[in-house]
């Protein structure tokens, strides 16, 4: 079966999936005690970090996202002026508890996956075997090559769920609104793998320096990482006050949002408030993605 073909039809299974009611925010998809063998392992491989409930302020203010603007002017021609209205206005947003996995789920936990669902194995952007390819194999690499149907499939495989743009930033930026993860200081090496430094992503959790103050590590750098939302750039001017979420449309195909950067990306696509998109049935070398539960799984 041609390899797109495969995904178109994965897509339809989702949406088969959503209108039958699957829960697609907080981790409520399916207790632990029905998780497979395999599922058992690899919940049992990641290491989580809870997240309060409270508010936090989440976006940026026209001037903050202006000063923003103006220095990625300096550094990228992929960033436009929309890509930072795009974070406007900085707004409060309250979340339930939940906790976030610390790392970047690697290759080695998403290989469990595919040997117990027989889903394919991670892809590049024109269809060739990642795992083939020695500079992003490695088990305790974030794992590659998996689209937003994958990453969103391995989530609910161990009863969990992407993470919503807002529970991402909130890991991200904290509740002093960070610039980065580890604060407002602009990043190094020793904080993040970016811009070609290492020209591969690192094992995960290698660059401590660059964790969130509760302790979630390669937020920024490394590998983008699906969220759960549509990419709406106007979404910020209506977003409910509480758990917000952007899939309203149940339209499945469109753009959904990724965050972070990335090892081939410079600094200012590294920033916690920076919203890009992609498509969600491609798949490249450097989209990865990281789960988060409700606080009610963990106590499963």
């Amino acid at each position: 079966m041609n390899w797109r073909f495969s995904q178109y039809i994965s897509a339809i299974l989702v949406i088969w999936g959503i209108f039958r009611g699957v829960a697609v925010y907080g981790g409520e998809v399916s207790s632990s005690s029905f998780l497979s063998d395999a599922a058992q392992r690899a919940l049992a491989s990641i290491e989580w970090v809870r997240i309060p409930a409270g508010e936090f302020w989440m976006g940026s203010t026209s001037e903050e996202a202006g000063a923003a603007y103006e220095d990625a002017k300096l550094r990228s021609s992929m960033l436009d002026r929309r890509h930072f209205d795009a974070q406007v206005p900085k707004h409060r947003v309250y979340l339930d508890a939940y906790e976030i996995s610390r790392y970047e789920i690697t290759n080695r936990q998403y290989r469990y996956f595919t040997e117990d669902t027989q889903r394919s194995k991670p892809r590049g952007y024109q269809g060739e075997d990642t795992w083939a390819d020695e500079t992003v194999n490695d088990d305790k690499q974030p794992v590659v090559g998996v689209t937003w149907f994958d990453a969103q499939a391995f989530a609910e495989w161990i009863g969990g769920s992407l993470p919503s743009e807002a529970q991402w930033e909130r890991a991200a930026a904290g509740v002093h609104g960070y610039k980065y993860p580890w604060g407002d200081s602009p990043p190094t090496p020793r904080h993040a793998n970016f811009a070609r430094r290492y020209n591969r992503p690192t094992i995960v959790g290698q660059l401590s320096r660059g964790a969130s103050p509760e302790g979630v590590c390669d937020l920024a750098g490394n590998v983008w990482e699906w969220c759960l939302d549509e990419y709406d750039p106007g979404f910020y001017q209506q977003s409910p006050k509480r758990n917000p979420v952007n899939l309203r449309r149940r339209d499945v195909l469109s753009d959904r949002v990724i965050r972070g950067g990335s090892w081939d990306f410079g600094r200012a696509f590294m920033r916690t408030t920076l919203r890009f998109r992609f498509y969600p049935l491609n798949s490249t070398h450097n989209i990865g993605f990281r789960v988060v539960r409700s606080v009610s799984k963990a106590r499963e």
